[in-house]
């Protein structure tokens, strides 16, 4: 086993046995059970109609009427039993697909926000597009492992029955299938196994050709406005070309392999006619068993040819596989870059912000941003933290939501429930006007105090414009960037934490909104630390932290910036 063949089995076991040895297995193993009972049932069902096909078949050939019209009403009743076998097979098979799916979507849902995995993702991208792992690769990956285990499970059970059919009309006949199904099964294997890493790219080129599309739906104003629809062109023209490419390649492989998968199985049904026929023709075999003796052979070939037969499908699943197993292999680092033992940044929850010996440094551990700062914020407060471009202002913000814990140092501030961060980009979430305005914590606030905060922050025009409190519609497209900022001040103030934290969150504003929105922050005893470049916002905040991109940092009066920046 080669060292693939290791990992994809590896990781297989992971992304299966989380549901299978859960506590909420107890469906999953009943819906299993009564799947495995009526394939049984429709395996022997199935032995049995190759019986009644060969009888019938002798009676129509030696014009035996009474038994053939008798045989035709066993036909009938063999009919009506077979039919609810048929249908609930397949019915109870979606019910264990949707069960094992929606276990498996919430799991990975919760690793995803456990420890902050999503976010890990998104930083070090060695996990491309996690949400088509969720919604389409669990389905995917579902479906075809119950497919593949059906199937492997009733070819078992195929292959125990029509190889005693076949055994007990030619043994020799027996024995060729089993030679002929092994070497074709060899033979898919060595021709196919290239469609494996194939099939991974292709998902892979597919992904980021769809996140293309994706991102200038969501940036064709700014685009426009730039005129880059020629760079955005050519972007787009480059990551369908993987694609194109990729798929030319798939469908070479694909070709390569049917050229043996459908010679193999053209072949197969002629075998039993051409290895029976000098028995017939003797009248050593009745022409009934010789058929019988063919739809064994074919069946049973089918079930010991799994591998020929699915290899493209195998190949797909594998991909599959594998990318599920690499979603839980960064939960699982995210888990244990929590746990390890290394210097971090260490959070104390209070009732006030403070920073000691505090040295933030970037994701990777190799630069250093800030350094050895020591700082009471709430003695300072309200606290701006100035700076240029890439010095840590954000970065420092980061640390204090404990999203960045690289390197060292104590931050102490209160619990993330009491607190707030506004971001440069305010996140509209999915849902109505009145989402957007308590999320995430505000519960239940009247449609008076709703309207009377809009009205209050110039924004009392938008459940008019916008059809009401509970109008849904895509927020981060339809409102202007200064609009999604006074809403997340409007959230602020309904969901009154006790701090807040402020990036840039006026930004979009002129200067007599911000001012309004600060002096509105203000009154209502809400404590907050705000970092920005405006310097209108000197004058909403009594001390100013200055950074600077050697790591260094001093704390004046916002009235003061005079003296030298000191050494951490």
């Amino acid at each position: 086993m080669n060292r693939f063949d290791r990992a994809f089995w590896s990781r297989f076991w992971r992304v299966a046995k989380v549901y299978w040895l859960s506590e909420d297995r107890r469906d999953g193993v009943r819906l299993v059970i009564i799947v495995a009972a009526l394939s049984l049932a429709g395996i022997g069902l199935a032995a049995y109609g190759s019986y009644l096909y060969r009888d019938s078949t002798d009676a129509l050939v030696g014009k035996h009427g009474p038994q053939f019209y008798h045989l035709m009403l066993v036909w009938t009743a063999f009919t009506v039993v077979s039919l609810p076998v048929g249908v609930y097979t397949p019915w109870f098979a979606g019910r264990l697909h949707i069960v094992w799916r929606e276990w498996l979507t919430h799991h990975l849902v919760a690793l995803g926000f456990s420890h902050r995995a999503f976010y890990r993702m998104g930083q070090r991208g060695k996990v491309d597009n996690p949400d088509q792992r969720i919604a389409d690769d669990v389905s995917a990956f579902v479906a075809s492992t119950q497919t593949f285990t059906v199937t492997l499970a009733s070819s078992i059970g195929r292959v125990v029955t029509y190889a005693a059919i076949l055994w007990s009309i030619s043994h020799s006949l027996a024995s060729l299938l089993v030679a002929y199904s092994m070497l074709g099964t060899y033979f898919t294997v060595v021709i196919g196994r290239r469609l494996i890493g194939i099939n991974y790219d292709q998902e892979r080129y597919q992904a980021d050709f769809r996140f293309g599309l994706i991102h200038v739906r969501d940036n064709v104003e700014p685009i426009f406005m730039f005129g880059g629809e020629q760079h955005e062109s050519v972007q787009l023209t480059r990551r369908f070309a993987d694609v194109v490419r990729n798929f030319n390649l798939l469908i070479d492989w694909e070709r390569n392999l049917r050229f043996f998968t459908e010679s193999y199985g053209g072949v197969v049904a002629l075998v039993p006619y051409w290895f029976l026929a000098s028995r017939y023709f003797a009248g050593n075999l009745d022409y009934g068993k010789m058929v019988q003796a063919a739809l064994a052979f074919i069946a049973m070939n089918a079930a010991i040819s799994i591998i020929v037969t699915t290899f493209p499908s195998l190949a797909s699943y594998a991909t599959v596989v594998n990318r599920l197993g690499g979603f839980l292999d960064e939960c699982d680092a995210a888990s244990e870059d929590d746990q390890e033992g290394r210097e971090r940044i260490a959070t104390t929850e209070d009732g006030r912000v403070a920073f000691r010996q505090l040295t933030v440094l970037t994701p990777d551990g190799s630069r250093t941003l800030i350094a050895n700062l020591s700082a009471d914020a709430t003695a300072l407060q309200p606290l701006l933290i100035k700076g240029p471009s890439g010095v840590g202002k954000t970065s420092l913000l980061r640390a204090l939501a404990g999203l960045w814990r690289e390197g060292s140092g104590t931050i102490t501030r209160p619990a993330l429930a009491d607190v707030m961060f506004l971001p440069q980009r305010p996140y509209m979430i999915l849902g109505s006007l009145r989402d957007q305005l308590t999320y995430p914590r505000a519960g239940h606030i009247s449609d008076g105090q709703l309207l009377g905060i809009l009205a209050e922050l110039n924004l009392g025009d938008l459940p008019e414009r916008f059809g009401g409190l509970d109008a849904e519609l895509p927020w981060a497209e339809v409102l202007s960037p200064g609009e999604q900022q006074r809403i997340a001040f409007a959230r602020l103030l309904l969901n009154r934490p006790a701090c807040a934290f402020l990036d840039e969150a006026t930004s979009a504003l002129d200067v007599a909104n911000e001012e309004q929105l600060y002096e509105r922050l203000a009154d209502s005893g809400i404590s907050y630390l705000s970092s920005g470049h405006r310097p209108t916002l000197l004058r909403f905040h009594r001390n100013v932290l200055e950074l600077r991109n050697d790591g260094y940092w001093r704390v004046q009066p916002s009235a003061e910036f005079t003296s030298p920046p000191r050494a951490a």
